[in-house]
């Protein structure tokens, strides 16, 4: 028997195998896919996850950026920036192969090519099904992704709701190095990338192109109980892209997929089990990043896993939702409340926009809060004082309140 059993060999479920192999458990790591593997994902990260992985990334790192343009829906465009830097980029393909082969690496069995199709409770421990197979443990993560079971099978989540969910369509574009040189936004002060951001396509929602080492990733999102045509509202951004940047896209490896969206309250665990990333709906509302929030949820719940089996407890899965809800979660209830202010109406955007624009205090905050930089709950209050003091016409206008 297995001391954890890790369903799922994402990032959020690589990292918990490798922290709690690290810790001297005896972990298997099931995976249904062979890596490398294709997996659609802008691939933008904050600084505070590259800091809380305790191993060198920088292979995998393809670019860094220090700003962020949006397009408001007026077309007006803003720049998010700061001199520290504010952003990675990765491919997922090479992110999550690497995170596996540190998993290995750290000691835990990695099953690749084998899908969990059920989980079977037993007096002593939790048993994974496979297809002509089965995997004992004390505890399980599920970290199976958006589209997984674990959660189901738990009795955790029979399905998402239509307001935790957004549909995205993307694609890896490839550019020649000399198109992509001339194509891609640079900062003007280091001459770093810049990451481009379209709100003026949708209602509820975003379009993103951000560069790579070869090409440019290009998505749209929209939160599916919104009901906006994606494909529409997709073209328009391809076209928009190729205008602005004189190229022609090649879109024939798009992709249409769903991502998860935080800041409802929801479960994490069950018996002798704990969900983590996208399984969790541990993604940012605002921006639907959710690479940092698998690591930050894949660690602790290494923590807590290691904790219980020296505890020989495993009703100690009870503290890592005590943990997530007084931190990850508060910070996503918190974002998603920016996100329905946001996104309350094209005029609300274009006026949050506008302030951001013209303060750079309010700048440094909307930055540091795309970029997790700092939490937004950790700010609130200097936000709301800021809103209220300096532009009181404008809050009331976007229904803020003292």
């Amino acid at each position: 028997m297995y001391d954890l059993a890790v369903i799922g060999g994402g990032p959020a479920g690589a990292i918990c195998a490798r922290d709690a192999a690290e810790a001297g458990l005896d972990v298997v790591l099931l995976e249904k896919a062979h890596h490398p593997r294709e997996k659609p994902c802008g691939g933008a990260l904050g600084p505070r996850a590259i800091r809380s992985i305790d191993f060198d990334i920088s292979n995998v790192i393809e670019r860094t950026f220090h700003a962020a343009l949006v397009y408001t829906p007026s077309m007006r465009k803003v720049i998010l920036t700061s001199e520290e830097l504010i952003g990675y980029l990765v491919t997922r393909s090479k992110l999550d192969l690497f995170l596996l082969q540190k998993a290995e690496e750290a000691g835990a069995e990695v099953v690749q090519g084998t899908q969990v199709v059920g989980i079977e409770q037993t007096r002593t421990g939790i048993r994974a099904l496979s297809v002509g197979d089965s995997y004992k443990s004390h505890l399980l993560v599920g970290a199976d992704g958006v589209n997984g079971i674990i959660a189901r099978e738990l009795g955790i989540r029979s399905k998402w709701a239509p307001d935790q969910v957004a549909l995205c369509i993307s694609a890896e574009v490839p550019v020649s190095q000399s198109d992509l040189k001339s194509a891609m936004i640079t900062h003007e002060s280091n001459g770093s990338p810049v990451i481009e951001m379209y709100f003026n396509l949708l209602s509820w929602g975003y379009g993103w192109c951000f560069p790579k080492k070869n090409g440019f990733s290009i998505g749209i999102g929209c939160r599916m109980d919104k009901q906006e045509n994606l494909q529409q509202s997709w073209e328009r951004l391809i076209e928009l892209i190729e205008v602005e940047k004189e190229i022609e896209i090649d879109t024939s490896n798009k992709v249409s997929y769903r991502v998860p969206l935080g800041g409802k309250l929801n479960r994490y665990i069950a018996r002798r089990s704990m969900l983590v990333g996208d399984a969790a709906g541990l993604v940012s509302p605002l921006t639907g990043e959710g690479i940092s929030y698998a690591i930050q949820s894949g660690k602790l719940a290494a923590k807590i896993a290691s904790e219980a089996v020296e505890m020989r407890a495993p009703l100690h899965v009870a503290e890592y939702e005590n943990q997530l809800k007084k931190t990850v979660e508060r910070e996503l209830v918190d974002t998603r409340w920016i996100s329905e202010v946001l996104h309350k109406s094209k005029r609300h955007t274009d006026l949050l926009f506008e302030i951001v624009d013209e303060d750079p205090l309010m700048r440094k905050y909307m930055t540091n809060i795309v970029s997790r930089i700092t939490t937004f709950s950790d700010i609130r209050g200097k936000v709301g004082k800021r809103m209220l003091s300096k532009h009181p016409l404008k809050s009331i206008r976007l229904g803020l309140k003292g």
